[in-house]
């Protein structure tokens, strides 16, 4: 007679435990459910999204394209399968030789960047070298950090 028991004992938790995982699931943020989408079709034109015009490219993808446009300074970690950690910075030169380059923020926040031969210069959209940055000039900054070195890998001048 225990039998019956012992099972009806065990159906009880059962269901016990699968409301209380069910309310669990209910009170968790929604997550929306994958739509199928019609078939594309092949049309004559591109339609444009909503407030955009079909002659005007879309601002928004070009400034998706540079983060770093209006930021001061930080450090991103791209990469999966080999990641690696790119700091960027925005400023002003405040010291400059052949093998590195000091950089202030607006913000305050000074970064010497070592410069090396594989260091990509540019002033006024042109191939350049550190020798053209000079102090007081606005550049942008991008290097990669290898545990507390920081290795330019791209130096921007912006000075006009």
């Amino acid at each position: 007679m225990k039998k019956p028991l012992v099972l009806l004992a065990t159906a009880a938790a059962t269901l016990a435990l699968a409301g209380a995982v069910g309310a669990g699931v209910a009170s968790a943020d929604p997550t929306p459910a994958p739509t199928s989408s019609p078939a594309p079709t092949a049309s004559a034109a591109p339609t444009p999204g909503p407030g955009r015009s079909a002659t005007k490219p879309d601002q928004g993808a070009k400034k998706k394209r540079d983060l770093t446009r209006r930021a001061l300074h930080g450090e991103v970690t791209v990469g999966a399968k080999k990641p690696r950690v790119v700091a960027f910075q925005r400023g002003v030169v405040s010291a400059v030789s052949g093998s590195s380059v000091s950089v202030k923020s607006a913000d305050g926040f000074v970064g010497t960047y070592a410069v090396g031969p594989q260091t990509k210069v540019r002033e006024a959209k042109k191939e350049a070298g550190i020798g053209d940055v000079s102090t007081g000039d606005h550049v942008r900054v991008v290097a990669a950090k290898n545990g507390q070195t920081l290795t330019a890998t791209r130096i921007v001048d912006r000075t006009e």
